[in-house]
């Protein structure tokens, strides 16, 4: 399972909150680079993170479009901490995003995160 972080150029926190939460693979896009605007959206990614300071208008648009022709949840936020945990718990106790085909605390039970299930 993947998660899509668009925008940023400093994203290792970011990347703690996600995997502590059940995400094992993240790709990253700086928004910075022209060809980005060619690129699309990698199988298995199951949340898309928009941080919209740090991104064009137009690559903004393109991954709009992309995630919603995919049914992909988008999360749109700044690069802030806390803002960024509190969108994503949201998104997870809806159950708009479901990680490794279970909510995460609903999976299998093994770990001590309760987060068992690998993919």
């Amino acid at each position: 399972m993947t998660a899509l972080i668009v925008g940023g150029d400093y994203i290792k926190q970011l990347e703690k909150i996600i995997t502590d939460r059940g995400v094992l693979r993240i790709k990253h896009w700086t928004g910075r680079k022209p060809g980005d605007l060619k690129r699309t959206v990698p199988k298995g990614t199951a949340l898309v993170v928009v941080l919209c300071d740090y991104l064009s208008h137009s690559l903004a648009k393109k991954i709009k479009c992309d995630a919603d022709r995919l049914g992909l949840p988008v999360l749109y936020c700044r690069r802030s901490l806390g803002q960024f945990s509190e969108k994503l718990d949201e998104l997870l106790e809806s159950g708009a995003v479901v990680f490794g085909g279970a909510a995460v605390g609903e999976c299998c039970g093994l770990c001590e995160k309760g987060i068992g299930l690998t993919n």
